[in-house]
């Protein structure tokens, strides 16, 4: 028995999760994008690239109607050292065509493959992309403007990883009266638990903060506008940043970004159809 093999076993990881771990290609930004393009031709979505020249610039698939208001907004990879929430956008599209043809829906699979290539959170300058979302000077950030001008989103989901993290939890902007986030944690509770303790300096309930309020205010907090805080104050009804901990293993923490994004699934054909 090989060293890799008797620490998974000692950590209690199934025989499928060994495979996972070991066969994975989840930083290899050239295959991933493949992938895209194979989604968006069963899915007949649009593709656009911020580099038609590049085989692994950022890419958005879409399906949007002008004057949509209850497409759907998803997005992952903005932070390259998560690679989970990146790898589980990608398998739930792929097992999610169906949703894909029938909803409108914009994503944008990886939006930093310079620092998930790199394993880094930052771009290539050294930039937190999470952290300027209202800089349209920044060329990603007015791409990514151009093509969501115009739509309102029922909901917006922005994928992350934690490494401080203890389990999984939400940053949730909902108006009044729209309550997803412990609704969706609870379907991820027999993969990874929630997390337990404060984020940020401020506390959490069960798993999900709530930020309505002051979001310009966090925003010069933090160092800058993130994604999230945009779409909410912009063009989102509800907009959701789901973190997984960085620390469990990558097959549990793709597992929960499929999860979650399936609950959110359940939230667009309950609500449209």
């Amino acid at each position: 028995m090989d060293l890799f093999a008797a620490l998974c076993q000692a950590n209690g990881m199934t025989r499928e999760e060994r495979v996972y771990m070991a066969s994975h290609r989840s930083h290899d930004v050239g295959f991933l994008m493949r992938r895209w393009h194979e989604v968006a031709r069963e899915a007949g979505m649009r593709v656009d690239g911020l580099n038609a020249t590049s085989q692994t610039a950022p890419l958005a698939l879409s399906n949007l109607g002008k004057g949509s208001g209850g497409g759907v907004y998803l997005s992952a990879g903005i932070h390259g050292d998560e690679p989970a929430a990146v790898q589980g956008l990608l398998q739930w599209a792929e097992e999610n065509i169906p949703f894909l043809k029938n909803h409108p829906v914009i994503i944008f699979p990886c939006l930093n493959p310079w620092g998930l290539t790199n394993n880094v959170r930052e771009d290539e300058e050294g930039r937190d992309l999470n952290r300027c979302f209202d800089q349209r000077e920044n060329e990603l950030v007015a791409w990514v403007h151009h093509l969501i001008e115009g739509y309102r989103f029922r909901v917006a989901a922005c994928l992350h990883e934690d490494f401080d993290a203890k389990g999984v939890y939400l940053y949730e902007l909902a108006r009044r009266g729209e309550h997803f986030g412990q609704s969706l944690l609870k379907k991820l509770e027999s993969i990874i638990p929630r997390h337990r303790g404060r984020v940020d300096g401020r506390d959490l309930r069960n798993g999900v903060m709530r930020r309505t309020r002051g979001l310009k205010q966090v925003a010069q907090e933090i160092g800058g506008m993130p994604e999230a805080g945009y779409l909410f104050l912009n063009c989102a009804r509800t907009a959701l940043t789901f973190e997984t901990p960085s620390e469990y293993s990558l097959y549990r923490r793709v597992r929960c970004h499929v999860r979650f994004l399936n609950g959110i699934a359940d939230i667009v054909r309950r609500t449209t159809e």
